[in-house]
């Protein structure tokens, strides 16, 4: 059931948790990697600036990204690490969390956004006087910065962090990385309302080809995260991140070869334009055709 690849349980709330805080403080641990291995000096709130893909089984996924999208893997030479560092055409695009299975019965792989937050504890004071909850309070993880865990009022899961490198500079998409992050709520107006009061976010809002609204939230005159209602029978919200790649139908055929699945593909999206995919774990994503058909979006009116 689509239900099943979507959905998020407390259980995998507090694997992340556990192994943020378990890789800060413990020596036989590898650290994580910083948000930008040169520091930028530079800030940009609102923006997505990390993934980190929490799953069952990192010999499966490694093999499924690094055939599909050519990713390569670093564990700081130790197989039994808790934390990989995913790496491409040599730079530090994302990590991989294990999870074990003994430790977190009934937990699901998932993919967790980093959102770069200037002031961490005003926003986190914003948080919990509308309607959100955290549930890990801001603490210092070495060589990335302050991070924290939260659930906003539509129960989807973000991690937010004030890199101690600056936030990587505002650059053009590249194929086979990260492309766009996007939120799929039960409720948009309030998802919109606590996000554009939280960050600072101005919108604009789209008419899709499929006669849809599709909202976009900017900072900085840039364009940094989307907001769709959810439209598929059992999908809890949550922040799905899309990967740029020059024509999904390519990787929709490779796909299951591999272990994963495609959820939503040729016959779910006009004009082929995106695939949304599961890999062998269960972890949801979705890819993009780069450049955007700047036609399937009609700029309206709120």
């Amino acid at each position: 059931m689509i239900k099943d690849h979507f959905n998020l349980t407390c259980t995998i709330i507090c694997a992340l948790t556990f192994h943020l805080l378990l890789l800060s403080c413990s020596p036989d641990y590898p650290k994580v990697p910083p948000i930008t291995v040169s520091p930028t000096g530079e800030y940009h709130p609102g923006k997505f600036v990390w993934y980190d893909l929490m799953t069952t089984d990192v010999a499966a996924v490694k093999k499924f990204y690094g055939e599909l999208f050519g990713w390569e893997f670093d564990d700081s030479g130790n197989a039994d690490a808790s934390y990989t560092v995913i790496k491409h055409n040599g730079k530090n695009i994302g990590g991989i969390f294990s999870l074990d299975k003994t430790k977190s019965k009934g937990a699901n792989s998932q993919w967790i956004s980093f959102l770069s937050v200037e002031n961490m504890e005003s926003v986190i004071e914003y948080i919990k006087r509308s309607g959100g909850k955290i549930y890990t309070e801001p603490f210092d993880l070495p060589d990335r910065g302050k991070v924290a865990v939260i659930i906003d009022p539509q129960n989807a899961v973000l991690a937010l962090v004030h890199s101690s490198s600056g936030d990587p500079k505002d650059t053009e998409p590249v194929y086979n990385e990260w492309l766009w992050t996007e939120l799929w709520t039960n409720n948009v107006d309030e998802s919109m309302n606590f996000y554009k009061n939280m960050i600072g976010y101005q919108n604009k809002v789209f008419l899709t080809q499929a006669q849809t609204k599709y909202y976009v939230l900017r900072n900085e005159d840039k364009p940094r995260a989307g907001v769709v209602k959810i439209m598929l029978e059992g999908v809890n919200p949550h922040w799905m991140p899309y990967i740029a790649v020059q024509d999904p139908s390519k990787f929709i055929d490779k796909v299951e070869d591999l272990g994963g699945k495609v959820i939503v593909g040729r016959e779910g999206i006009a004009g082929h334009s995106a695939a949304i995919i599961a890999d062998p774990t269960g972890a949801v994503f979705t890819i993009h055709v780069w450049p955007l058909d700047r036609n399937a979006f009609k700029e309206i009116e709120k």
